[in-house]
């Protein structure tokens, strides 16, 4: 199965701006063409005023700068992106906790990990399919602090999971019967960049996640 990405794709409504500046240079001509013979033509006792070819001529010059600043930033984006890659080579082979609680399932068990801020009397964690319903669960740490789960693709009763979507949920329970909140996150090996996105990406065996998600590097 193909890596599954969790990441937006690029919106794609940037500017390009080499189309824009060759447009502006074919209205530009255009422009002075239509001028040329709208002086060859006009009326000499009702000549037209200066003033409107001159606004033009600023409207021409506000895009022209319009679409350089764009193009400007368009290269700056690049080379952070560059940048960003260089950074992320060195988190190659690493193991990182990811802000994100849906993996792509392709038969290598996966890791998450959990944590409780406190204390609680049951908790369940619970895997759920990309219908939203839930093919295995058990009961989880009660204890406060961080725990791992590792998901080999167990069903309930016979079987194995199919690869696809994949996720965890945490529900806990205080002595008062009160929810507790659970943080969830994958744990995967990094093994690659990705940089086809909006944001750069890291790859892992568990999908495609932006760079933003990464928490931490975990321990080995």
């Amino acid at each position: 199965m193909d890596l599954v990405s969790f990441v937006s794709q690029t919106s794609g409504t940037g500017v390009n701006t080499e189309s824009a500046t060759a447009n502006l240079a074919e209205d530009f001509d255009t422009f002075l063409t239509l001028l040329t013979a709208q002086l060859e033509n006009q009326d000499p006792l009702d000549p037209v005023e200066s003033a409107e070819f001159t606004d033009q001529l600023v409207q021409f010059s506000q895009v022209e700068q319009q679409i350089q600043t764009n193009e400007s930033m368009e290269k700056l984006i690049t080379s952070s992106q560059s940048s960003a890659g260089a950074a992320l080579s060195g988190y190659l082979g690493q193991s990182a906790e990811i802000n994100a609680n849906a993996v792509g399932y392709s038969g290598a068990p996966i890791t998450w990990k959990y944590a409780l801020p406190s204390d609680a009397a049951t908790a369940t964690v619970s895997v759920i399919n990309q219908d939203g319903q839930v093919v295995y669960s058990e009961d989880a740490q009660t204890s406060v602090g961080s725990h791992l789960f590792e998901w080999s693709g167990e069903l309930f009763g016979d079987g194995s999971a199919q690869d696809g979507v994949y996720a965890v949920t945490v529900t806990a329970e205080d002595a008062n019967a009160e929810p507790v909140e659970t943080g969830v996150g994958v744990i995967a090996t990094v093994t690659g960049v990705d940089l086809s996105y909006e944001d750069p990406a890291i790859t892992t065996s568990a999908g495609i996640y932006a760079y933003s998600d990464i928490l931490r590097l975990a321990a080995q």
